[in-house]
């Protein structure tokens, strides 16, 4: 009889350890994998549309830094959208006469928005050229109420770049590389670290 006890407790032992054993298996195995504890970039859409374009979003990058050829204004944001939707949202934007829209970042008193433009596309090779060079595209974008607030966009192939002026002053949106990402820089040429020419102060 005490055999018997003896027998019974030392499997309840052995049952329990086992259960114990699998306790644990089940934890480890429903514990994530992907959690990610130095997350460095944060995004936040910054602006959409119904139109076909993609989002563009607002990215705070910690320690981000320009590339050292890069002429880096004091102040500025960084945002982001998908390259490739991008291109291929522009491929269909026609020759002259458009009334296609395209909103476009801008970074002003510390503010940034998104402004809506009329785009169009114009020629700036002759066909053979453009055939040979598809993704070579460039670009006018002005605002129908008010052509004075106008610019320019230019794709190379690789990224696209965007200069305009808005409220009689002058805004970029310019790529650039960290970590093997694109970001885009936004930032008025009014920065201060931005020295003018003589004759840009008269």
């Amino acid at each position: 009889m005490l055999f018997l006890f003896a027998f019974s407790s030392e499997a309840n032992k052995k049952k329990k350890k086992v259960q114990q054993k699998k306790t644990t298996q089940e934890v480890v195995a429903a514990s994530p994998t992907t959690i990610q504890t130095n997350v460095t970039t944060s995004s936040l859409m910054l602006c959409n549309t119904d139109y076909g374009m993609p989002t563009w979003y607002l990215n705070m990058v910690k320690g981000f830094q320009f590339p050292s050829n890069f002429q880096a204004p004091l102040n500025y944001r960084l945002v982001t959208i998908q390259e490739k939707e991008l291109e291929d949202y522009l491929k269909t934007i026609p020759f002259e006469k458009s009334e296609n829209k395209i909103k476009v970042p801008i970074y002003s008193d510390r503010m940034i928005d998104c402004v809506e433009f009329t785009i169009e596309r114009v020629t700036t090779m002759d066909s053979v050229l453009q055939a040979k060079y598809p993704n070579l595209m460039s670009f006018r974008i002005y605002e129908k109420s008010n052509q004075l607030n106008a610019g320019r966009i230019d794709c190379d192939g690789v990224s696209t770049k965007m200069m305009l002026t808005y409220n009689q002053e002058t805004f970029f949106v310019t790529p650039v590389s960290f970590n093997k990402k694109t970001y885009y820089a936004c930032y008025s040429k009014n920065d201060p670290n931005f020295k003018k020419e003589a004759f840009e102060r008269n």
